[in-house]
């Protein structure tokens, strides 16, 4: 509310230009001249000074009823932003679209939780259709915040959360599973992380035989999966309008094809299931950051903060290879 606001009001209150001057510490005759060149400015007259004690005129019980619907407004807005400031009130919404997002989402939602259980959060996870479906959703403020893998946008504030590595999977009674198992690990390995480091493998012509589940094509996995394997093969069975991993690891659990995975969601699991074969690559391409990203607009958003120092929390204790 403004000065002048504040005198109309204070003046109304008291009924008395004195009384409400040594309320406000100003002369009396300096209030009545402000409010005077105020009321000269509006072309009204606020208050009728011929009676006492002094009246509002009909406009006068116009503005003053403006006033006390700003101080409402203003109210509102104070305790929305105290609520923010104490996590007490307000949403966040955050979009995903990786296997990896999936594991990361669900243990840092976890941990928001416990400490701001008031804080409303959608979780969008579809990223169907156009590839960059979730990048335009944050831009139109339909999100909050995305977890990505590219950090090439200027429109967005990028913060690394975690490294992970690709790794191979298949169901060890695939056809092409035999001869390839001297390569592998097994979960209890890449949980523990004391595996022998020689197993790793750079030439990855090995797979030449094996057929993959495909990703869609122009995907960003399916660029990598190019990259290193080069021309690789692929089993009978296409997954479409799908950017994340999990249907493919599904179909490849039942025994359909290999797949190329982050490891995160494997070596920070409870399940294990020794069925599966892992197989390490060692190659730059395997290597890849996973980001949380929003808007310059929501940079001092006090929910969002607080969401990606939780993120970051959580993510310095999961396993990595």
């Amino acid at each position: 509310m403004e000065l002048i606001q504040k005198y109309i009001y204070q003046v109304y209150k008291e009924k008395s230009f004195s009384s409400a001057a040594r309320t406000l510490y100003i002369s009396q005759p300096a209030l009545s001249a402000a409010i005077s060149r105020f009321e000269k400015d509006m072309g009204i007259k606020i208050f009728d000074r011929t009676k006492q004690p002094i009246s509002l005129t009909p406009q006068g019980a116009i503005y003053i009823d403006a006033i006390e619907e700003i101080m409402s407004v203003e109210s509102i807005m104070e305790r929305r932003f105290r609520a923010l400031s104490d996590m007490s009130y307000g949403a966040l919404s955050i979009g995903g679209s990786s296997f990896a997002s999936y594991t990361l989402m669900s243990a840092v939602c976890a941990v928001f939780y416990q400490k701001y259980p008031q804080i409303k959060v959608t979780l969008d996870i579809g990223n169907v259709g156009k590839r960059d479906f979730l990048g335009e959703s944050l831009l139109k403020d339909e999100l909050d915040l995305i977890i990505t893998y590219v950090n090439n946008n200027e429109r967005y504030i990028y913060e690394p959360l975690i490294e992970e590595r690709l790794i191979i999977s298949m169901h060890k009674d695939a056809p092409w599973a035999e001869k390839l198992k001297c390569y592998a690990f097994t979960h209890e390995e890449l949980v523990s992380g004391n595996y022998d480091r020689s197993k790793e493998i750079e030439d990855l012509s090995i797979f030449k035989d094996v057929e993959f589940i495909s990703y869609e094509n122009n995907s960003l996995i399916e660029r990598i999966m190019t990259q290193m394997l080069g021309n690789y093969k692929v089993t009978p069975y296409t997954i479409k309008n799908a950017r994340h991993s999990e249907m493919h690891y599904n179909l490849m659990s039942a025994g359909i094809g290999a797949v190329v995975i982050t490891c995160l969601p494997i070596i920070n699991s409870q399940h294990v299931d020794k069925d599966m074969l892992y197989f390490v690559p060692k190659t730059v391409e395997s290597h890849r950051t996973i980001y949380i990203a929003r808007t310059h607009a929501t940079d001092g958003n006090p929910i969002i903060k607080n969401f990606i120092h939780t993120a970051k929390e959580v993510c310095a204790t999961m396993k990595v290879l």
